[in-house]
């Protein structure tokens, strides 16, 4: 469009016997609207400009695919990329790989195996491809079958796990005629009482002492010095040694349990 707002405007001037500033007013909107009308053209040619593409005009870049009664063309619809893998999955339909499409035919008319993959945790599973995957009763697990379909599993407590608990035992001395005060067995009975192992608590004035670190123990008297202490257990002969001596004025009581199989 030309350039209307370089062309000089027609408007009363200040010697004219008139008052130029009222009388010019709509001679201004008249011109305010032209400029308008002037820009929104040249928005719109530009458009046209950019929709002509390669083929120097709209016209013939349309005929290259449509038809005079706005129909597409045969040849521009073969020469479309067709190819599935230019579509997208629907609700009702979806792509398949030809790796995929290929493995359909593997699969039996009426086919009732299925593939099963157990997880020992949540990284690790043993796979069963196919054959026969059976089912046995353990210890604890024992499955029944109800029919037509129905697998459940009935949980028991092991025998092999049942044991005994004793708590705030007084320990004896190893050396019961010269105690040391350092080792001790769960009982005055010979062999001792063998505990499970990790199940050994003692506890010296009252303070429990561990097997792995070492904790400070008050003395039997206030005045006294407190103690690192530590322990060291043997479970199978009922056993345990202690880091430091005690001395007779102090309490040591023991927790432990033992296998009853």
């Amino acid at each position: 469009m030309p350039r209307i707002e370089l062309i000089p405007e027609v408007l009363h001037g200040p010697q004219d016997p008139i008052h130029w500033e009222i009388d010019n007013l709509p001679l201004k909107a008249i011109i305010r609207r032209q400029n308008l009308i002037n820009l929104s053209l040249d928005n719109v040619l530009e458009q046209m400009r950019n929709a002509i593409g390669t083929q120097g005009s709209l016209s013939n870049r349309l005929n290259q695919s449509i038809n005079p009664d706005g129909s597409l063309k045969d040849s521009s619809i073969n020469n479309a990329n067709h190819s599935i893998e230019n579509h997208q999955d629907s609700d009702l339909y979806v792509r398949m790989t030809r790796q995929e499409s290929e493995k359909l035919t593997t699969v039996d008319e009426n086919a009732t195996d299925i593939r099963l993959e157990i997880y020992t945790d949540d990284s690790s599973f043993i796979e069963f491809p196919q054959g026969t995957l059976s089912i046995k009763p353990s210890e604890t697990v024992t499955p029944s079958f109800e029919s037509p379909n129905v697998v459940k599993f009935n949980l028991a407590f092991p025998s092999s796990v049942a044991h005994q608990h004793y708590y705030g035992m007084e320990p004896v001395p190893y050396n019961q005629v010269n105690p040391d005060f350092v080792n001790y067995k769960t009982s005055s009975a010979d062999p001792a009482i063998p505990y499970i192992e990790g199940s050994l608590r003692v506890f010296i004035n009252g303070m429990r002492i561990y097997e792995d670190a070492e904790v400070y123990v008050p003395g039997a008297l206030i005045d006294e010095a407190w103690t690192l202490m530590s322990f060291t257990s043997d479970p199978m002969n009922g056993l345990f040694s202690l880091s430091s001596a005690l001395s007779p004025d102090d309490i040591i009581r023991i927790d432990f349990d033992r296998n009853l199989l």
